[in-house]
Order: C-alpha cells, then sequence, then structure tokens
C-alpha cells in the first residue's frame, strides 16, 4: 500500500467521522458553510452521504469511490473558504467539534481532494490492502492500519482544534500591540495655568 493510498484512506475516515457528527448532531453541523443554519434534515442528508463516500471508498474502492470523496473534499473547500470570506464564526464540518473556519482547512481540504483523485487508479481498495498487508506480515500491516489512524487522527486535530489554538494566539497578539500602542502615547501637554502632575510623588 502506497503513502497516497495510506493518505486516501485517512481522507475516507474523516469524512466517516464528519458525516457521523452531523448525523449525531444535526443543529451543530454545517451552519457555518453556508452562512445560515440549515434544517436537521439537509444536514443527516449530507452525513449520511458523508458516510456512504467515506465508507465506499475504503470498503470498495474504485475510481468512483476515490472521486467522489475528492468532489466532497474539493466542494468543502469552497465551501470554507466562503464561511471565511463572509467572516462566519464556526465551520460545522464535524459537527459538535465546532471550530471556526480558517486558511488550515480550506488548504486540508485541497489536500485531500488532489490525494482523492490520484488514489482513483488504484487497483485495490484499503482495507483489502490492509487485510493482505496483516496476511503476509501481522507487525508491517499493524504498523499500516497505525499509520492511517495517526494521519487521521492529525487532521482531525489540524481542521478543529489547530484554527481556534491560532485564532486564540493571533487574539493575544493583537491584545497584546494594543497594550503597548497605548502605553507609548505620550502624556498630553498641560495648558497654560494649568499643574503639571507629577508622577511617582512621594508621601
Amino acid at each position: 500500500m502506497s503513502v497516497l493510498s495510506a493518505i486516501h484512506a485517512s481522507a475516507a475516515i474523516l469524512l466517516v467521522v464528519a458525516g457521523v457528527a452531523k448525523l449525531a448532531r444535526p443543529a451543530d453541523g454545517f451552519a457555518g458553510l453556508v452562512g445560515f443554519r440549515a434544517r436537521p434534515f439537509l444536514v443527516r442528508t449530507l452525513g449520511g452521504g458523508e458516510v456512504v463516500a467515506g465508507a465506499g471508498a475504503l470498503w470498495l474502492g474504485g475510481p468512483v469511490a476515490a472521486s467522489a470523496v475528492g468532489l466532497l473534499y474539493a466542494a468543502f473547500a469552497l465551501a470554507v473558504l466562503r464561511a471565511l470570506l463572509i467572516g462566519a464564526e464556526s465551520c460545522g464540518c464535524f459537527g459538535p467539534l465546532d471550530a471556526p473556519p480558517s486558511r488550515v482547512h480550506v488548504g486540508g481540504n485541497l489536500v485531500l481532494a488532489g490525494v482523492s483523485f490520484l488514489a482513483a487508479g488504484a487497483d485495490i481498495a484499503p482495507v483489502q490492502a490492509i487485510a493482505q498487508s496483516i496476511s503476509d506480515s501481522p507487525a508491517v500491516g499493524a504498523a499500516l492500519v497505525a499509520e492511517i489512524v495517526l494521519i487521521a487522527g492529525l487532521g482531525l486535530v489540524a481542521f478543529t482544534a489547530l484554527p481556534e489554538a491560532l485564532g486564540a494566539r493571533t487574539a493575544r497578539a493583537a491584545r497584546h500591540d494594543a497594550g503597548t500602542l497605548f502605553r507609548s502615547v505620550p502624556p498630553l501637554a498641560a495648558e497654560p495655568g494649568e499643574p503639571v502632575p507629577v508622577e511617582g510623588r512621594r508621601r
């Protein structure tokens, strides 16, 4: 199993996770992407489509399933970019695991879309490739499973926790810069006849 196929399998797992999250908590899903809170039925429909596409890419493989995953990620990249441009506060891609839209999310979606399109020519489905690897060498197969799960986990962190961390860091930096600016402003000169304030007066 190539590295490309492993990343594609991780992308399919992430898609299933996102779909399950929308099915479980439709009120939290897809709110920021479209600029308004979508109806639960539409969110569940989208979540079901994600689960079907991701599971199909994992179990069946083939160009159709891989292309479906790629198209979904490409559509999500455009939707997150729109949410970023209109200043939406949330993304809603992973349901209750809410995160603000960010350039990291847009870039990650584009990368996973490209990987899925490139993996459309694979001869064997990821699950079959994993089973074959375990059959040939259990240690290699276990390492392959760990690699795929790790990539999926890192992707989930990049899509959810990382944007919040970057946003908090930017906000702290902005507050620090504002405080430094105010502290650097010299006091106004006193008008003629007004007492000049004396700092550090000792009692």
